[in-house]
């Protein structure tokens, strides 16, 4: 992360990531738990502590999308198609 950086601050909530708008400088965030360095490492933190409210450098949130779904359903392996062997 660069010195003086900007973050924005997401808000999650039921899985669901949303930005509020508000900027934060990184010397103010830097010692959260809720800082974060990429969309990956905000999923992670979610799943590890659950809803509230997180921060990201700006530029990393992806382009042109309103809300991120940071929950992905679990497959089972049952529930996958068989493929039938090549005989």
């Amino acid at each position: 992360m660069r010195v003086n950086q900007t973050f924005e601050e997401i808000r999650v909530y039921a899985g669901i990531a949303e930005r509020t708008g508000a900027h934060v400088e990184r010397s103010a965030v830097r010692r959260s738990g809720g800082c974060c360095g990429s969309v990956t490492d905000l999923i992670r933190k979610t799943r590890a502590c659950g809803d509230g409210t997180f921060y990201l450098p700006l530029n990393v949130w992806p382009a042109d999308t309103e809300r991120v779904d940071l929950r992905k359903p679990w497959v089972g392996m049952s529930s996958l198609p068989r493929i039938p062997f090549a005989k």
